[in-house]
């Protein structure tokens, strides 16, 4: 047999077994499809040096095989089958690397080249696997009932931040999988906060197509897999906690996991007053799904967040819980289900104070507002889906998803407007309070069949998206003048908003080889969308119907798209060149005046995408292309919104689409060996038609916008990063600089105004990594300084500066860990008040109980100084505005977790879930 020697990607793994002088190998082959198992492929040893066979075997019907007998020594692992091209492993075999496990070896068609080799050695464990980078866990390390989360913080080249979010060399991950699957949503955090790092195997980063990418955003997404190892997917293993201050705060918590192989049960239950109950966007789906009834309408109708922010927007109360499941099933285990149901019940007390100043032409003036904001909201999701491996060649797969939410909103907003010298010109009070009700129907359906000829295949999605909304709201609003010819006002106004879509999208992708290197791919999409909106205020005085704030409208939208893309590839150059032309057919209905607005616009949207790749470890690459939306349904409607009588808006129901044209230039590199690595990038985005805000002020500083489109807005950002490992891996050094420039539009009385905002963000980082002891030191200083043309006295630059310090220090002849973090922030030239400093320190001590260890009792402290405080500026337009929020200070918390599974041993010995 012709044997072909891939190329070698890098690698390296460690490894801690007993001292027999015989090695044992093991794996999984599976067929080109990498879900099938390969029987009857043959396995081989064979020693580099003389090319004597050490040993051989064949795979079992379930495509496992294992070699007992292989003396330590340095050979190649050739396994073999007549239908498919030959993989090699590079194995260095030694006292301390007896043991190799490759959980999963995909064949590669004959008419395919491989383009691997995979090296084994006593070095630290990282090596590619075709373009996907693979960490093996067990050799980094990790203190007792770590997650996966601390284990990530150990892998070079990998970062995660305070919120969760996770980078590997720069590129942000979007998506967390175990074993390859989503596990309770595509959020990250519920995989690397709960998953104990003992029961992963390896970690992989690889990069794959975007699926739900829209026009404008990245085709490609990162993906972080954590497979897990075989004793983890059998038993039962999870944890109960509960924790308290004995006066106020409380947490608890509640995980039990069942896996028996393919099938996956899980249930957990949570329950929280503290900033952990509080769902940013960095986590919003912890604990929960990622179509999680996030949404619920505001007394404008307009569907908002779940959350009215993160920890740092006041004091939140949660309880959640839900049960997941998923399993194989069929002889040959071809179809996949999963079903999971999420509870949440979620509130939010939220009071802040705000300063802004507004620059007109003239003159300028002042606000001050103090809001308090109180938010319930209930949810329950429905999650399934069904993936089924028709024959070798063809898959169907079937994700109806169903939210459920309702929710409630009171807030109450006490404004100040003070003349340019600060002179008190009126008061006012503003309370809203809202009732929603919301039903959100998705479901997706995609058939994938691939041909005999390699790379050919036809590839059909169709989605369909129902979201239902309804509210109820008061309005009450009074106005005190302190001027002589002015009389004070009130307003009493209930709000009645109901809005209704339908969207139907069907989309047919055909890919056909054109020679080795050289394919095509044709698509066509086909969209259908209707939008319905009621809006109605009644006068609660005389109970008498308000016209000029009541509309019916709707707006019916049908899309065409073709797009051709040709795609060259080879191991070290990819293009992509192609073109999308689409034609949108708008019709834009006021139900009340029977008014139409008929619009027509064809598009072509170019792509261009060149990556160079000499090496596995280095990536360079050009991408452009062009994207065009629509404006949102509350941009289009013709009436006034003035649920915040001070900001009056209105729609436009004769807005364009948008257009943009985006570009990017990126690298990457790093080294598995030294640790090293770079990335950079620059980026472009120019917009034409962009939506924009046309506002008029009155004498007394009420604002009357409406969106417009505009021409000429763009940002520019670069970003660079790099880390340097150094005596011997021990220490880190990793720096990195951000910076931005943007300029767009609006108009203020009918000038129009342009706003310049540069930023830069210079930021170093030292680490520490022993093996019972980890330091981070930190700092990095924000700069920003933006102007706008309206008026000289806008240019208002500021500087946020930010200093961490992270301590991890385990003891384990104590059974004891210690974790320590503190940030200094420092908030520099912004309005009297607001330019506040302060220091926020964490720490916790853990000591763990009985013979297995399972029992742990902490004392977590939350801000020890009793400073914690959010405070931020934003610039938009002609406007800055300070704002200061009332969130969780200190509390301290005794907390008791119990760990438990089937075989009654410590949890990370069993390699169970934290």
């Amino acid at each position: 047999m012709k044997k072909r020697i891939p190329l070698i990607l890098l690698l390296i793994l460690f490894s801690f077994n007993g001292f027999s002088q015989n090695m044992k190998i093991s794996g999984i082959v599976y067929d080109s499809t990498g879900i099938v198992p390969l029987p009857k492929a043959m396995a081989m040893a064979v020693r580099i040096k003389d090319s004597l066979l050490l040993g051989f075997t064949r795979t079992n019907i379930n495509g496992e095989f294992q070699l007992n007998t292989v003396p330590i020594d340095t050979f190649t692992l050739i396994i073999a089958h007549p239908k498919f091209d030959d993989k090699t492993f590079f194995i260095f075999g030694s006292k301390d690397n007896q043991e190799v496990n490759i959980s999963s070896i995909k064949m590669s068609n004959k008419s395919q080249l491989i383009d691997e080799v995979v090296i084994y050695a006593n070095k630290n464990p990282i090596y590619f696997r075709g373009d996907t980078l693979v960490y093996v866990a067990d050799s980094f390390k990790v203190s007792e009932n770590a997650v996966v989360e601390d284990l990530l913080k150990k892998l070079p080249g990998v970062k995660v931040d305070q919120n969760g979010k996770i980078t590997s060399q720069g590129k942000e991950i979007t998506q967390v999988l175990v074993d390859g699957d989503e596990f309770f949503g595509s959020d990250p955090t519920i995989a690397t906060k709960n998953l104990g790092a003992k029961g992963v195997a390896t970690v992989e980063v690889f990069e794959k197509k975007n699926e739900n990418a829209t026009d404008g955003q990245d085709e490609t997404i990162q993906v972080m897999n954590l497979k897990l190892k075989a004793d983890a997917k059998k038993g039962y293993f999870g944890k109960v906690s509960a924790a308290t201050d004995f006066t106020r705060f409380y947490e608890s918590e509640l995980l039990v996991n069942k896996f028996n192989n393919t099938q996956k049960i899980s249930i957990f239950a949570l329950g929280s007053n503290t900033p952990r109950s509080n769902f940013g966007n960095g986590d919003i789906n912890k604990f929960g799904l990622d179509n999680e009834g996030g949404n619920f309408m505001n007394s404008d109708g307009e569907m908002v967040r779940f959350n009215t922010g993160n920890s740092k927007n006041g004091i939140p109360q949660t309880f959640r819980a839900g049960i997941y499941f998923t399993d194989k099933i069929g002889k040959k285990k071809q179809t996949k289900i999963g079903f999971n149901y999420s509870y949440t019940n979620y509130q939010l007390n939220a009071l802040s104070k705000s300063r802004s100043q507004y620059f007109l032409q003239d003159t300028t003036y002042f606000t001050d507002d103090s809001v308090r904001t109180i938010t319930k909201n209930e949810s329950h999701a429905f999650n399934f889906n069904l993936l089924t491996q028709i024959d070798s060649l063809t898959t169907f797969e079937i994700k109806p998803k169903l939210t459920l939410t309702s929710g409630s909103t009171d807030s109450k907003d006490y404004s100040s407007f003070l003349t340019s010298s600060e002179n008190l010109s009126r008061l006012n009070a503003i309370h809203n309070s809202t009732q929603s009700n919301s039903t959100n129907l998705q479901t997706e359906m995609t058939y994938l069949h691939k041909f005999m000829k390699p790379r050919r295949q036809l590839k059909f999605v169709y989605e369909l998206n129902y979201t239902g909304n309804s509210s109820n709201g008061k309005l009450n609003y009074k106005n005190i003048y302190y001027n002589s010819f002015t009389s004070n006002d009130t307003t009493d106004q209930s709000k009645l908003n109901a809005n209704y879509t339908t969207m139907n999208n069907g989309k047919l992708t055909y890919t056909e080889p054109l020679t080795k290197k050289i394919k095509t791919e044709i698509e066509y999409m086909f969209e259908n969308g209707i939008i319905s909106q009621r809006k109605e205020s009644i006068n609660n005085v005389d109970s008498s119907y308000i016209t000029g704030l009541s509309n019916k409208f709707s707006n019916v939208k049908n899309q065409n798209r073709l797009s051709t893309m040709f795609i060259y590839e080879s191991r070290i150059h990819t293009v992509t060149v192609g073109a999308r032309i689409r034609n949108i057919a708008i019709v834009n209905t006021n139900l009340v005046s029977d008014s139409i607005v008929n619009q027509d616009f064809t598009n072509v949207l170019p792509r261009f995408v060149y990556q160079y790749k000499p090496s596995q470890s280095k990536r360079f690459k050009i991408n452009y292309n062009a994207s065009a939306n629509q404006p949102s349904i509350n941009d289009l409607q013709p009436v006034p919104d003035n649920t915040n009588p001070n900001k009056i808006s209105l729609g436009n129901p004769k807005l364009k689409p948008s257009y943009t044209h985006i570009s990017s230039i990126s690298y990457n590199s790093w080294n598995a060996l030294s640790g090293k690595y770079l990335w950079t990038s620059v980026s472009l985005n120019y917009t034409n038609n962009g939506f924009a805000n046309s506002t008029n002020y009155d004498s007394i500083g009420i604002q009357t916008s409406q969106t417009i489109n505009v021409n000429g807005n763009y940002n520019a950002s670069a970003n660079f990063g790099s880390g340097f490992p150094i005596y011997k891996k021990i220490i880190e050094l990793s720096p990195s600089i951000n910076a931005s420039y943007s300029q767009y539009s609006n108009f203020i009385n009918g000038v129009r105004n342009s706003t310049i905002n540069q930023s830069i963000t210079p930021n170093l980082e030292l680490e520490f990594k022993f093996d019972s002891l980890y330091i981070s030191i930190s700092g990095d200083v924000n700069y920003n300084s933006p102007k706008s043309t309206i008026s000289s006295y806008s240019s208002k630059p500021y500087t946020m500066q930010e200093y961490k310090t992270t301590i991890q220090w385990t003891l384990p002849w104590l059974h004891l860990r210690i974790n320590t973090d503190a940030t200094y922030t420092i908030n520099g030239q912004r309005a009297n008040g607001y330019n506040l400093a302060y220091l926020i320190w964490n720490a916790d001590i853990n000591k763990t109980f009985l013979k297995t260890e399972n029992l742990i009792l902490s004392l977590q402290a939350n801000d020890m100084l009793n400073q914690n405080i959010n405070a931020q500026r934003q610039v938009n337009g002609n406007v800055v505005t300070d704002n200061k929020t009332k969130i969780i200070s200190r509390y301290i918390l005794l907390k008791l977790t119990f760990k438990f599974n089937n075989n009654k041993t410590k949890e990370e010995d069993f390699h169970g879930w934290h």
